[in-house]
């Protein structure tokens, strides 16, 4: 049996897309179940074809090796202005369900094409869509626990790029972490390409390398606007434009949007000249309209100063004083020490930590009791969901659904467990 199951974790995609899901009704409790490469290429082919799943939940319970053949984006971003009416064309394909990649790797994914442009110049086909694993989201999308793999590729020329969303136009992306390469010719980020309408990206990570040809660039998300909002994120890897609005956390921001909360290790390289210069966190506050708050970079590391920010040593991004402002005002105890040396010492995230513990029911070295979906200890506990919302606190502690959800005690290691 676990031959078995090892080999269907590691099947390769043959790149068909006729592998609908088999397990899963499509309920929050009971979730359509991405267990291959198919499955995830299917998606594509529904969503492509108008079907937005609304309200829809999908959970990938397997790694994805994605073969390095190019992989059709999810969706299809197709807005425009009619010139003569002024009113807005809308004939996106937008994922409007929830996925959840179950901290589950997406690797080898290769996407170097965009979704079929529907306009025209001089014959020319046009386009500034979104390119990423979901071309875009809005209103009613949520995203999560996705990570895309060392081994895969996002380079499109022309469009607006990310790993995980090109263009959100609402909606959530949380718990994400990429690791692979983004590169663009025009608007660029690690896990998105540009964001409006109120949209969230909150606890993320980019640790891959983000390389422009073009205008704006950035660690997580390359251009922010109306209302957008960047709440404890960071980004490790090195940000590469030739051009000035180039940042380790979002290159351009506009219309109060927000950025708190975040830090950046990752080296920036851009352009200085009339119009700026590069910065650690944000690249470029246009009008100086965005809020930056409890931002911190290393100079030392990131290569760039950032006057909207705070510039401190490796040693001090690495100690409780500044762990404790990353977590300043959020739900919950987001950050924590990097006891498991992930990420050289700094700071990383509850969900990053921890082994997944299965079983019904368990004895830990913390005293902690796992039997079925109670929960008891020695110590007080506080349980958290992996958003960094806290679910409950106590000794003893009955939860009300199963799920993923972390356990901190005092003194102790933080657990993930999986409760049935």
């Amino acid at each position: 049996m676990l031959a078995l199951a090892l080999q269907a974790t590691a099947q390769v995609w043959d790149g068909a897309a006729s592998a609908t899901w088999t397990n899963g009704d499509g309920s929050e409790n009971n979730p359509y179940l991405i267990e291959t490469p198919a499955h995830l290429a299917y998606l594509s082919a529904k969503v492509g074809s108008g079907e937005a799943f609304v309200g829809k939940y999908f959970r990938q319970v397997n790694d994805l090796n994605m073969g390095d053949k190019e992989f059709p984006v999810i969706g299809k971003y197709d807005k425009s202005t009619d010139s003569q009416t002024q009113q807005t064309v809308d004939n996106s394909c937008y994922f409007k369900g929830t996925f959840d990649g179950n901290h589950k790797t997406i690797d080898h994914l290769l996407i170097t094409k965009a979704p079929e442009a529907t306009g025209s110049i001089g014959g020319q086909p046009v386009s500034l869509g979104g390119v990423a694993l979901f071309a875009c989201s809005t209103e009613g999308t949520v995203i999560k626990n996705v990570t895309i793999g060392k081994n895969s590729k996002i380079a499109v020329d022309g469009e607006v790029v990310g790993s995980i969303i090109g263009k959100m136009e609402g909606g959530l992306l949380e718990n994400c972490v990429n690791l692979g390469a983004v590169s663009a010719s025009t608007i660029g980020g690690g896990l998105v390409g540009a964001t409006t309408d109120a949209s969230i990206i909150r606890y993320c990570v980019n640790k891959g390398t983000v390389n422009l040809a073009g205008m704006v660039c950035g660690g997580i998300v390359g251009q922010i606007e109306k209302g957008t909002t960047i709440q404890a994120c960071y980004n490790t890897g090195a940000v590469t434009s030739n051009y000035v609005y180039c940042g380790g956390i979002v290159g351009l921001t506009f219309d109060n949007s927000v950025v708190k909360n975040c830090y950046n290790t990752g080296k920036v390289t851009g352009v200085a000249n009339f119009l700026g210069k590069p910065h650690a966190i944000i690249g470029e506050n246009d009008g100086g309209k965005a809020i930056s708050a409890d931002n911190y970079y290393v100079k030392e590391l990131s290569n760039v100063d950032d006057p909207l920010a705070t510039d401190v040593t490796e040693a001090e991004l690495k100690a409780n004083e500044i762990l404790e402002k990353l977590n300043k005002n959020l739900d919950a105890k987001s950050f924590v020490a990097d006891s498991k040396n992930q990420n050289n010492g700094f700071p990383v995230f509850a969900w990053e930590q921890g082994e997944v513990t299965g079983v019904a029911a368990v004895q830990t070295s913390a005293d902690i009791a796992l039997n079925g979906r109670s929960i008891s200890g020695a110590q007080s506990l506080t349980i958290y969901d992996l958003s960094g919302r806290i679910v409950a606190k106590g000794t003893n502690i009955t939860l009300s659904k199963g799920g993923i959800y972390l356990i901190s005690a005092p003194k102790q290691p933080t657990m993930k467990v999986v409760v049935k």
